[in-house]
């Protein structure tokens, strides 16, 4: 699934060609993976931002993190969705010259089977403070608990986020015990406008989860600001965010 393409420099890679990005497309939760093609192909390690941790780690310690699963962050009251449902995991991938991937995952632990409408939403949000980027496009898939894809029926472009965040809804359920969106990613890639010097970028990733309720009135999302999601009724619902990751390019 791809939107909101643009036009990149023919000097510059696409990052349908870079094989970083490629590789973490199909392995999004393969943390250790990514890194060490990483490191053969651009000489760079990625840094990893994981929900309910407080700044970067590295690939081990994120893969650590979101094996622990729901016994690595206890249940807590009074949620109506436990606080350990799900978990999200945030980075950038490098390329050459003045492109970047950023991938936002999710990962609901699979014993958690509760979907319903309203939809889900997700967002990656760029700093776009210094208006030296471009969005070039932004992918999305989903899959139930045992590696099934169900991006085609489930997922959705809400904002293409051009010069903004890009936004995806999703149309949680459940089928069989099994619920759609049990895992998946977002990514989106950026590039530095011609003209602008090498810098670091932010950006950082959020997932809401709506388990029952009124219907989504409106949703927007900003760096920092997070994903804000306006409900026509007062749902059972649980945020999950990662704080911002830097990149330089």
């Amino acid at each position: 699934m791809l939107a909101g393409s643009a036009h990149a420099d023919p000097a510059e890679p696409d990052p349908a060609d870079n094989p970083v990005v490629a590789y973490a497309q199909e392995n999004p939760r393969d943390f250790i993976g990514i890194n060490a093609l990483a490191e053969k192909e651009f000489g760079q390690s990625v840094e990893f931002t994981v929900s309910d941790v407080d700044g970067p780690v590295d690939a081990r310690t994120a893969d650590a993190l979101s094996n622990l699963g729901a016994a690595g962050f206890p249940e807590f009251a009074p949620f109506a969705v436990p606080t350990n449902a799900f978990s999200v995991v945030g980075y950038w991938l490098p390329s050459a010259g003045r492109g970047a991937t950023y991938m936002g995952t999710w990962d609901f632990r699979d014993d958690y089977v509760n979907g319903s409408a309203p939809d889900d939403f997700a967002s990656i949000m760029f700093d776009w403070s210094s208006s030296c980027l471009i969005l070039t496009s932004t992918t999305y898939n989903s899959y139930y608990y045992d590696g099934e894809r169900t991006t085609d029926s489930t997922m959705y472009l809400k904002d293409g986020g051009i010069g903004g965040s890009p936004i995806v809804g999703l149309r949680d359920a459940t089928s069989g015990f099994k619920l759609n969106v049990d895992h998946g990613h977002m990514s989106a890639s950026v590039l530095r406008k011609p003209g602008c010097s090498a810098q670091q970028f932010g950006a950082q990733f959020a997932y809401e989860h709506n388990q029952d309720g009124g219907s989504a009135l409106s949703v927007s999302a900003s760096f920092l600001g997070g994903l804000s999601v306006g409900y026509s009724g007062g749902p059972d619902a649980m945020q999950k965010s990662t704080t911002p990751g830097y990149l330089q390019f």
